[in-house]
């Protein structure tokens, strides 16, 4: 049962980065509407926490809104820092560095977090799971950068709020992971958008751009995103997190946001992926699977001999 439920914990973080992956798509088209940056972020929030708001009172009443002191500070953490902040910060760098070398900077998060559960949670990687690591990294900077490097660019600031921007991702599942071992994970997942989509909204100002809520392309992509990105994806992950699977293993699954965040340019942005992109694709998932493996230790303490696909040590 243990195993299962171990299992049902990474397919749900899996959905939950494969649902972030498509948010470039639902961005571009807001985008395209006039939305600025910041808006498409608060949008993306806001519309997430209606309908979850309403489907938890009508599921649980006002019992759904009950919440533990410890549960209420998390929520307020990672809303705050690993949805509200972390975007911004994400954005900006776009803005200095562009969106390859940010991207490349934001998926250091596995690192983070390998780093973060071994302090807080005692766990431990094996050696073939460190080089999943490496391969998740050069994976996603082969993915990003098609092996083409002059369009990186260097900016101190740009490549600082970049590497805090991984570092915030790569908090959510140590903030997630210490936070739903008490509370529903509705409940947590609704505070959370709660603080999340207000700490946007303070830097977005929405009520500057009332007119977009009466722009019918904007609220065509608008309310889907916050539908499938915000509200379902934050369920599944938090729901996911919560049923003790290691923290050092799911940013690595999570990443299969990128994977899914090049192929959703290809089909539905009509990109290109050069030859050097698809073998960035094949080393992520790569990863992926050799992070989640059982091999038998050198040492034969081990009398499974059989690999066992997202177990947890």
């Amino acid at each position: 049962m243990e195993k299962r439920g171990h299992l049902q914990g990474y397919l749900l973080v899996a959905i939950a980065g494969s649902l972030w992956g498509i948010n470039g798509f639902f961005v571009t088209k807001m985008s395209e509407a006039g939305a600025s940056s910041l808006m498409t972020a608060f949008a993306s929030h806001f519309f997430a926490f209606i309908p979850l708001c309403f489907y938890l009172l009508a599921k649980k009443g006002q019992e759904g809104l009950k919440i533990s002191k410890k549960g209420f500070l998390f929520s307020l953490l990672l809303g705050v820092l690993t949805k509200g902040i972390s975007k911004i910060t994400m954005d900006t760098s776009v803005t200095l560095v562009g969106m390859a070398t940010t991207t490349i900077l934001l998926y250091l998060a596995p690192v983070w977090t390998a780093i973060m559960a071994m302090i807080f949670f005692k766990e431990k990687l094996r050696g073939y799971q460190f080089i999943a690591l490496f391969f998740n990294l050069i994976g996603c900077i082969l993915m990003v950068t098609g092996g083409n490097f002059t369009e990186l660019n260097i900016s101190a600031l740009g490549l600082t709020l970049g590497a805090l921007s991984g570092f915030l991702y790569a908090l959510s599942t140590i903030l997630g992971k210490a936070g739903t071992s008490g509370d529903d994970s509705l409940t947590i997942a609704f505070y959370m958008l709660l603080f999340s989509t207000m700490t946007t909204a303070a830097f977005a100002r929405p009520w500057n751009h009332l007119y977009l809520f009466g722009n019918s392309h904007f609220m065509l992509w608008a309310i889907p995103c916050g539908l499938l990105i915000g509200t379902v994806a934050n369920i599944c992950f938090l729901t996911g997190i919560s049923k003790g699977i290691d923290a050092s293993k799911t940013t690595i699954v999570t990443s299969i946001e990128v994977v899914v965040a090049v192929v959703a340019g290809v089909f539905l942005l009509k990109e290109y992926i050069t030859l050097i992109g698809y073998v960035g694709i094949v080393l992520m998932l790569g990863s992926i699977v050799l992070m989640n493996i059982n091999l038998p230790d050198i040492k034969g303490e081990s009398d499974n001999k059989e690999i066992s696909t997202f177990d947890s040590h």
